[in-house]
């Protein structure tokens, strides 16, 4: 019997990836796992989340998932929609440049919330954490340019096939069931970038893991949809990108997990509490005050040269809040001036509207090279792979430019281990003992742990 693309996908990911899952992927995995445990704790709290709380745990249950930092239980999908909420709200999480958004946010959720319920190791999460990530990335291959150019979400949309699939594993879904999954994620699908600088940006990481979680489990109860989603006219590649080719899915397929995406190109880990594009000119700021310790008083102009995507992605020049600054090029740059690095202090209201910072801004001028333009397909294809060049303009006549190819933190220049566990301290401290902290570690590295032990270790 032939397989429809949509059973191919499914059978690829729920049958073949499996077996090559191997120590390495799995503990590249339990990297992302810490990493975003360290972006829920900061966010742990804040008004965003709250009012999440509020709005969905007005009656917390007796029985359910454990919400990130919280003693209350939760449905599995509140849970998921507020640890994907709360990792997602600082865009401190980790990013993946062929995905064109975060992997972490919008599956993690699913898949602790689900381990939790059906008492899954931490080995068995990982795992299905392994072929989520792998779904979301190769989809973001085939899907863009063009779907984030139309204004979709990635991390959203792609995301919610991820958490879908990875739901669908650790509740050892049939191939049917799992074929209508996919069917009524499709329609829950969406998030777009207009909100970027909002509460509702880290939302669509939430919806997504909660999506996924309703879908496998609507599916395991019967609940149909068109079991063909990958297939025919109106396929959801169709509709999210002009560029979609079912032929290509059908031989990309069979490249899947050889090597998976998580090891190659790999992850990419933030230092800087902030959206991925603004890292490189972060960067260039650092590395420009080590070398000439800059006074800014004397600073004349600033122009940053970026590739044609981020104008249109980093859409607050002038941000009036700390959620618009992260998604700010602007204040990113003005901060890290002011700041030495921006840290997450560096996004509170407060500290976005300081004069000193609208002073710096006014200064900053974001110039579209020609070869940073559209109209080349390489950087069309790969925008924010593309270098970033910072230049100061000194009062003297004095002029120091910096240029950064890959951010700290990026497969290619990545974040080391020392980095990595600073992050997670300087997360977890203000909440949480360091003899607790050592033992939350302790957990992640022994895989064989159930999930559920994790969890409850979390709560504050």
């Amino acid at each position: 019997m032939t397989l429809t693309l949509t059973q191919q996908l499914i059978q690829t990911c729920l049958v073949e990836l499996p077996k090559r899952i191997s120590p390495l992927e799995r503990d590249a995995a339990a990297k992302c796992l810490i990493d975003s445990l360290a972006c829920a704790f900061a966010a742990y709290k804040e008004p965003a989340i709250e009012k999440l709380m509020n709005a969905y745990l007005d009656n917390p249950p007796s029985v359910g998932s454990s919400v990130i930092g919280y003693s209350q239980l939760a449905r599995a999908d509140d849970a998921a929609l507020i640890n994907g909420s709360m990792i997602s709200l600082q865009l401190f999480d980790d990013n993946q440049a062929q995905m064109r958004g975060h992997p972490s946010g919008p599956l993690l959720p699913a898949v602790l919330a689900i381990a939790e319920e059906v008492n899954a190791s931490i080995d068995q999460a990982l795992d299905a954490f392994v072929i989520g990530y792998e779904l979301e990335c190769r989809l973001g291959m085939l899907l863009n340019p063009a779907h984030y150019e139309l204004g979709w979400h990635a991390t959203a949309t792609q995301g919610t096939f991820a958490a879908t699939m990875a739901s669908a594993y650790l509740l050892h879904l049939s191939l049917s069931e799992t074929e209508h999954a996919l069917g009524i994620a499709s329609s829950m699908a969406s998030g777009i970038r207009r909100n970027f600088g909002t509460m509702t940006m880290s939302f669509h990481s939430g919806l997504a893991a909660s999506n996924g979680v309703k879908a496998a489990r609507l599916a395991k109860r019967g609940f149909t949809a068109d079991t063909q989603i990958f297939d025919g006219r109106m396929n959801i590649g169709e509709v999210f990108s002009k560029e979609w080719s079912a032929e290509a899915l059908k031989n990309d397929l069979t490249t899947w997990g050889e090597p998976f995406v998580i090891i190659h190109p790999g992850q990419t880990f933030k230092l800087y509490p902030c959206g991925r594009p603004p890292l490189f000119a972060v960067d260039c700021v650092v590395e420009l005050q080590k070398k000439h310790q800059l006074k800014l008083s004397d600073i004349e102009k600033i122009t940053c040269d970026v590739s044609y995507m981020y104008p249109r992605t980093l859409i607050h020049s002038r941000p009036e809040n700390g959620l618009q600054g992260k998604t700010s090029l602007e204040y990113c740059i003005a901060s890290a001036l002011l700041d030495k690095r921006p840290v997450l202090a560096s996004f509170t209201d407060e500290a976005v509207k300081r004069a000193e910072i609208a002073r710096l801004i006014d200064l900053i001028e974001v110039r579209v090279p020609a070869h940073l333009s559209e109209d080349v397909e390489a950087v069309r294809k790969a925008p924010f792979e593309q270098p970033v060049t910072l230049t100061i303009q000194h009062k003297s006549g004095q002029i120091y430019i910096e240029t950064t190819a890959y951010h700290k933190g990026s497969p290619e220049n990545p974040a080391s281990q020392k980095d990595l566990d600073q992050k997670f301290q300087d997360c977890l401290s203000p909440w949480i003992s360091q003899t607790r902290i050592q033992q939350i570690l302790e957990i992640c590295k022994n895989t064989s742990s159930p999930m559920k032990l994790l969890m409850r270790k979390l709560c504050i």
